[in-house]
């Protein structure tokens, strides 16, 4: 900072000097142009830390955490440089009276970066402190004698992650750019959290600042991190589609009735309407609308060819909020084979980690099976629920359960989705 000081005088010196030699302007003008720099010089300081301010408000207000200096200095000087160029561009000059190529508007130019400097340090200062005292955020020292002092008592615990990141089954895979940033980082916790505290907070930390959708960590009895799987929401609209069915989208308004999920037919719009296929209606913008239809039925749509929708009548289903409930949960469906002599041969669907939604068996599906009905050999049962009950087994199961009546099986877990 103080070096900006020194340039920011040495320029307006500069800037003096050259204007009281007359080089450039006449003497009776050499006071005006004087004045008007330096006013250019101030308001224009002013602009960057206001901008900087802004940067470092919102910053605080949006992570809770204080912005890197150097980025809010540089957007608070990104406003007067911009508004600089467009002047140049379109007046040829950058201060009155001076052309664009000359010492004169050099040193101008230098002054007001300086200047700018300065102002766009004091707007990030009073910026974070504005929003610390707006959203009620209190600053912890990491260096010093307090921090010295708070580890030395024991207050706080440092938790290091492992040196290898794991990625949890049934989720999207995590770029592995986050997963190298996690590998042995250390993280301070307060020390007298409970084993199942500690493990919560570490998960919510990681997904809150490294934005994960899932995060799950296994501590041993002593706190340590011996593992940690993470993984990824699914984006867009893949979760909505059931096997062979695809999305299109066509040029056709829908119903002003109609909303998302609803069955809707595809007709040819024109004199002698023809009917296309049927669908379920996903989303609308403007005169195009993202259909749901069958595989099939995909390459029967002309992509120059404009369409009418209609709604056609159909049972209410709950399916799209099951759907919307999934892909906000931490629960997910995995796929899951019983094999012959395996674990799950024989087993109640009921007895089964997590909630089995559909059986596949042969040629058949059932859907949502009874808690009473057995596993057979070869059946694909689509499980649903958190990773942690995915990957129990039902010989995992107390002691009672297991000495229950097999007439009656336990009850199954009722699965909350957040």
């Amino acid at each position: 900072m103080t070096m900006l000081a020194l340039e920011m005088i040495g320029a307006i010196d500069l800037l003096g000097t050259a204007l009281q030699s007359g080089d450039a302007f006449g003497g009776s003008t050499t006071v005006e142009w004087t004045r008007t720099a330096l006013l250019g010089i101030l308001g224009y300081g002013l602009l960057a830390g206001v901008g900087a301010l802004t940067v470092a408000f919102g910053y605080r207000g949006a992570t809770v955490r204080k912005s890197p200096h150097g980025a809010a200095v540089l957007a608070g000087l990104a406003l007067p440089s911009g508004w600089l160029v467009l002047e140049a561009l379109r007046r040829g000059e950058v201060v009155v009276d001076s052309p664009l190529v000359h010492y004169t508007s050099g040193s101008y130019l230098l002054g007001l970066v300086a200047a700018g400097a300065l102002a766009a340090t004091g707007g990030y200062r009073l910026g974070d402190h504005l929003a610390c005292g707006v959203y009620d955020v209190t600053e912890l020292e990491t260096d010093g004698s307090a921090a010295d002092l708070v580890r030395s008592a024991g207050l706080a615990v440092a938790v290091a992650l492992p040196e290898s990141i794991d990625d949890a089954e049934g989720y999207p895979a995590v770029d592995d750019a986050v997963k190298r940033k996690l590998a042995g980082r250390q993280l301070r916790f307060p020390n007298d959290l409970t084993l199942p505290e500690l493990r919560s907070r570490l998960e919510a930390r990681l997904e809150s600042d490294f934005d994960i959708g899932y995060v799950r960590a296994e501590l041993s009895e002593d706190g340590a991190v011996e593992a940690v799987s993470v993984g990824d929401r699914t984006h867009g609209i893949s979760p909505s589609l059931g096997p062979d069915r695809v999305a299109v989208a066509v040029a056709g308004d829908p119903p002003a009735r109609a909303s998302t999920g609803d069955p809707v037919e595809v007709w040819t719009d024109g004199d002698t309407r023809q009917f296309v296929a049927t669908g379920t209606l996903r989303a609308s913008t403007g005169p195009i609308t993202t259909l749901l239809v069958d595989a099939d039925d995909a390459e029967a749509f002309d992509p120059g060819q404009r369409y009418r929708l209609t709604t056609r009548p159909e049972t209410p289903s709950a399916g799209h909020a099951l759907v919307a409930a999934i892909r906000t949960g931490d629960e997910t469906v995995t796929a899951t084979t019983a094999e012959d002599g395996g674990p799950l041969e024989s087993e109640f669907a009921g007895w089964v980690p997590g909630r089995v939604l559909a059986i596949e068996r042969d040629d058949e599906i059932v859907s949502l099976p009874a808690d009473k009905d057995p596993l057979e050999a070869g059946d694909t049962l689509y499980v649903f629920g958190t990773p942690d009950e995915l990957e129990a087994s039902p010989s995992d199961a107390d002691d009672s359960t297991l000495e229950a009546d097999a007439d009656e099986p336990p009850e199954a877990t009722p699965q909350t989705v957040d």
